[in-house]
């Protein structure tokens, strides 16, 4: 971010301070010695002119003159000019809110050694202080002289505004290049001082007259002076500037030309004086009082740019930085192999604590994936795809058929039988949503068998099987492997008790099974199932929905036991097929093992991992996890072996 340099400096009062003062005007160099005292102040020493193209010249006359400081004047058509007025205040306190004004106004139009702020002079009288912001954008085309070394730039806004002074003459302060296009002007308005610095075109006196006229209007009226004062002030400024056909001219009022022959020694005050050295005059006085600040621009940062031998001769020729190179040498070289390979161990301990452990994990999951990979490539889970049907078909729906093949849409036909509270057209579509929300399956379409709007319909569906493995969490009211169909059309809840408030008894050939909470449908915000008074005798569960009969009506599901076990209800809900047989795999002898041929050792791990599923004996699982490993390691024997 561009900053300005605001900080108060002293004035530059040295005793014996010699200056040069370089002012371009067209196609010459209007320059000046002079002298700064403490007592005296401002003295001119010697006044002179130089062609543009004389630079030799430039140098031997700014040489000559043992001067201490040189500065160029920039004209105000390479600069950027802007004031605020501020409350009268502590310096300090002025300082920081004209740094803040300072940085809103210019904001990066230029960088910090091209910018300036300070605050103009003002009567005693005054409450109110007017703060100068200048810039000079490095897109400026003014280029200054070459000398050595290279010198300070002083805005000519600067120092017309040092001619002025605490001064608020009624007319303003003018200066005109018509050569360069520059007007720059200084209006005091009601204790405000206004500066403004413009380019113009100017090719003729007539047309410059009219466009200073403008100028000077705009600018009173920007101050708050009314369209006939501004008028006025117009009229009175262009009519001194006359007929004149010097393509440059300073007009001063008279009590800055007073002031001005007070504060300056050593010259003539006549107007040709005045258009030819009045700019740097007044750079002089600028350099002597508080716009000092304004006189210290430069046209780039001096950058010394040593070589890379340079830097290095002048580095090591230090006796301390050669020792201390030595000394690291002799430590890298000792202990720099050691630290580097214990730092690297210490980091590893840390962030891979256990990494053996980690290591075993990473390889049992590889395996799993393999086996998961293999199985998922060749089939999906039937029964579990048939209990996602199941589960997502709503009471009042009969399946038909359900065509379901690897690979291929599912298909299910079916009737949707109204009831007294959803018609059938909102079961089957009730069913279309839900098939379509379980997550398992995607592009769930319906079509209509019939063209009938009442009583039993026959629809058609068809699905993407959009993931086959995914598991969703189904509520108990879909889930029918815990609370089957046959229990709630019997009057049992999902754990078995009837609503008559008889509790599932196991039978003396069973053994009990947790059921969990006794709660019933109602206490579980479900609707209470039908009587069991009211249900025919005892029939089997299908694997999907219920299939039509002929009947609307459903007799209650029993087991063997009499009741229906929930030990297994998780595992028949993710799989209608999974129900536990009691029968493990045969044991196998390693030899029996890599006697298997790659299809049959498939074939016997799916087994195996089914098995492990629903076996509840522990030392069974060992046996046949360790099998099961010794299969796995077998089929990638095969593999490597081109399934030999």
């Amino acid at each position: 971010m561009t900053g300005t340099n605001v900080t108060q400096t002293e004035h530059l009062d040295i005793p014996g301070t010699r200056i040069s003062i370089l002012h371009r005007q067209g196609r010459q160099w209007a320059c000046l010695h002079a002298g700064i005292d403490p007592i005296d102040g401002v003295t001119i020493t010697s006044a002179t002119t130089f062609d543009a193209g004389d630079t030799q010249g430039l140098k031997d006359w700014v040489e000559a003159g043992n001067t201490n400081m040189v500065r160029v004047v920039v004209p105000g058509s390479s600069i950027i000019c802007r004031t605020c007025s501020l409350p009268n205040a502590e310096p300090d306190q002025l300082d920081e809110a004209l740094q803040l004004q300072a940085e809103s106004k210019l904001l990066g139009t230029a960088p910090m050694f091209r910018t300036a702020a300070a605050m103009l002079p003002a009567p005693a009288h005054a409450t109110t202080r007017t703060g100068l912001v200048l810039a000079w954008p490095e897109t400026s085309d003014f280029i200054g002289p070459d000398l050595e070394p290279a010198p300070l730039y002083i805005p000519d806004v600067a120092a017309m505004c040092s001619l002025v002074g605490n001064l608020h003459p009624k007319a303003p302060t003018l200066w005109v290049d018509r050569e360069d296009g520059t007007v720059t002007m200084v209006m005091a308005q009601q204790e405000r001082v206004h500066v403004r610095a413009t380019k113009a075109h100017l090719p003729d006196s007539a047309t410059s007259r009219e466009c200073i006229d403008q100028l000077l209007m705009e600018t009173a009226l920007q101050a708050g002076s009314t369209p006939e004062s501004s008028r006025n002030i117009a009229m009175e400024a262009s009519a001194g500037l006359g007929d004149a056909t010097t393509p440059r001219t300073l007009q001063l009022p008279k009590s800055v030309l007073e002031s001005m022959q007070e504060r300056l020694r050593g010259c003539e005050m006549d107007q040709a004086w005045l258009d030819t050295w009045g700019i740097a005059a007044g750079a002089a006085l600028a350099m002597s009082d508080d716009l000092a600040p304004l006189t210290m621009f430069q046209h780039s940062l001096p950058e010394e740019t040593p070589s890379l031998g340079e830097f290095a001769t002048r580095r090591l020729s230090s006796v301390e930085v050669a020792v201390a190179l030595v000394l690291l040498a002799v430590c890298l070289l000792a202990i720099g192999p050691m630290a580097f390979h214990g730092t690297r161990v210490a980091m590893l301990s840390i962030l891979h604590p256990g990494l053996g452990e980690q290591v075993k994990t990473y390889e049992d999951n590889r395996d799993q994936q393999v086996m998961y990979g293999a199985l998922m490539s060749e089939a999906w889970p039937m029964s579990k795809l048939l209990a996602d049907i199941a589960s997502n078909t709503p009471e009042g729906i009969e399946v038909d058929s359900i065509r379901l093949g690897y690979g291929e849409p599912v298909r299910i036909q079916g009737m949707a039988m109204p009831s007294s509270e959803e018609e059938s057209a909102a079961l089957a579509t009730r069913m279309k949503a839900m098939l379509q929300d379980s997550g398992v399956f995607s592009d769930v379409t319906l079509r209509w068998e019939d063209s009938e709007t009442f009583g039993n319909r026959s629809f058609d569906i068809s699905a993407t099987v959009k993931r086959p493995q995914y598991r969703p969490g189904y509520a108990l009211q879909q889930d029918f492997a815990t609370w089957t169909l046959s229990e709630r059309k019997s009057g049992q809840d999902a754990d078995g008790n009837w609503l008559d408030g008889t509790t599932a008894v196991a039978s003396s050939t069973s053994t009990p099974f947790d059921r969990g909470s006794s709660s019933s449908p109602a206490d579980r915000g479900l609707s209470a199932p039908p009587s069991p008074a009211s249900e025919p005798a005892a029939t089997e569960r299908t694997a999907t929905a219920p299939t039509r009969t002929g009947s609307s009506s459903r007799s209650p599901r029993t087991s063997a036991e009499g009741f229906s076990s929930r030990g297994d209800a998780d595992d028949r809900a993710g799989d209608l097929s999974s129900v536990p047989t009691g029968t493990d795999p045969e044991p196998l002898s390693e030899e029996q093992i890599q006697a298997f041929t790659l299809g049959e050792a498939k074939i016997k791990l799916q087994e195996i991992a089914q098995a492990r599923k629903r076996s509840r004996d522990p030392e069974a699982k060992a046996r046949m996890k360790n099998e099961f490993n010794l299969i796995l390691k077998h089929m990638r024997e095969l593999q490597r072996g081109d399934g030999s």
